[in-house]
């Protein structure tokens, strides 16, 4: 460590004399208000994208598989039931994350 660091470091531990300003600006300020549990917002995000998908698979045409369908939509042939499954459970997995990631809670 350098000597300025030392320095800095040293200072930055002395309080400082407020006669009180802390005191009166905190207990001026609102009560905190029960937060609630931030991992429910989430949680019912991804387990509802989880049972859409888990739908979509189970009501799927019994002729095209979601492997099929993603074979389908590479080949531009997006038309085809199984193609119709597999974007639909692309585009329920990208609403889900852009749900997620524009939460702020």
């Amino acid at each position: 460590m350098t000597d300025i660091d030392r320095v800095l470091r040293d200072n930055a531990r002395v309080s400082l004399p407020d006669d009180g300003f802390t005191t009166r600006v905190m207990g001026s300020l609102p009560p905190v208000a029960a937060m609630p549990r931030s991992w429910i917002h989430p949680a019912l995000v991804i387990g509802s994208a989880a049972l859409g998908c888990v739908l979509a698979v189970v009501l799927a045409p019994a002729g095209g598989s979601v492997l099929q369908g993603f074979a389908d939509l590479t080949q531009l042939k997006a038309f085809t039931p199984a193609a119709f499954t597999a974007l639909g459970i692309g585009i329920a997995l990208l609403v889900s994350a852009l749900v997620i990631a524009i939460e702020t809670d």
